[in-house]
């Protein structure tokens, strides 16, 4: 069985299946950067939980994406027969679901759209579970050069097409700016993750770090960038979301420490120094040439995601 090819002179049509406002970000991008010349269009699946309008609006994607409902619904879409190429922004397991569900659909057919599936952000654990859940799609994204030599390298061992790895660049990027500059006063932006520190205790030291370090420097602004407000879903999972732990934290929240959200470009450009434990946030500011610390005080450890 081998993948369509759009041979009518009509541009391509290809299709996103997201499931959170990060994954569609990315999945969206990463078709028009694909397929500049295609027709896009998006679903999200409902897997209990979908991103506000707020989180769509703030991934600065201009389409806005119907909802799919369940795999099995996605799976009996008539409109899959019509698109030329399907990109998969999900998690592995939804990925592995969706790819089970299409082998049977269209397990007689002579045309298919090409699958596609990769990662939204960095890699860093997990590595051959998330990548053989991904074993199955036409073609697996990487987006880096190392991610592409080790996803080759896992393939082959699992006795999978490692041919199927394409090395490419986060869609959101942009272009480098070596000469990022803003008016206002310097600004230190912290990029939270929902997940990494993990416990409260973790966390909690964070806001104390970032108060003392607010209060040390008051010609400064200082903001906490979090994914989201505080009941929205997140592509992981926020068990102690900053915005509550800041008002149990029972200390005075100086004028020039604000927690924000929003889109993370707008962000970066007034930021003049970005610290994080993991967050691709980091890429986005080195790629823009803004000066980035990671953060190392929790250790070092591939479940931080800051090895």
């Amino acid at each position: 069985m081998t993948a369509r090819r759009s041979t009518t002179g009509t541009p391509p049509r290809v299709l996103v299946l997201a499931d959170t406002d990060s994954r569609w970000k990315w999945g969206f991008l990463t078709a028009m950067q694909l397929f500049p010349a295609a027709t896009h269009s998006g679903l999200l699946l409902d897997s209990g939980r979908l991103p506000s309008e707020r989180q769509l609006a703030d991934t600065g994607v201009s389409v806005q994406p119907e909802v799919a409902g369940t795999v099995p619904d996605f799976i009996e879409l008539d409109e899959l027969d019509e698109v030329d190429a399907l990109v998969l922004a999900l998690p592995g397991g939804a990925v592995q679901a969706v790819l089970h569900g299409l082998a049977r659909r269209w397990s007689k057919a002579s045309r298919r759209p090409l699958v596609i599936s990769g990662y939204v952000g960095v890699v860093y654990e997990k590595h051959a579970e998330g990548l053989l859940l991904r074993s199955g799609s036409d073609v697996i994204l990487a987006n880096s050069r190392s991610d592409a030599d080790e996803f080759r390298r896992l393939l082959a061992g699992a006795g999978a097409d490692a041919s199927v790895v394409l090395e490419t660049v986060l869609p959101f990027l942009g272009k480098p700016d070596s000469a990022h500059g803003h008016d206002g006063p310097f600004t230190l932006t912290f990029a939270a993750q929902p997940g990494v520190p993990g416990s409260r205790t973790d966390r909690e030291l964070v806001l104390r770090r970032l108060i003392r370090h607010a209060r040390l420097h008051p010609e400064r602004e200082v903001l906490l960038k979090v994914r989201g407000k505080v009941g929205e879903r997140t592509t992981h999972v926020e068990h102690y979301p900053y915005q509550p732990l800041a008002g149990r934290l029972g200390v005075e929240r100086p004028d020039n420490l604000s927690i924000v959200h929003g889109n993370m470009g707008e962000v970066l450009a007034r930021t003049d120094l970005l610290v994080t434990v993991s967050s691709t946030a980091a890429v986005e500011a080195m790629h823009r040439g803004i000066p980035t610390a990671i953060l190392t005080d929790f250790g070092i450890k591939e479940r931080l995601g800051n090895h």
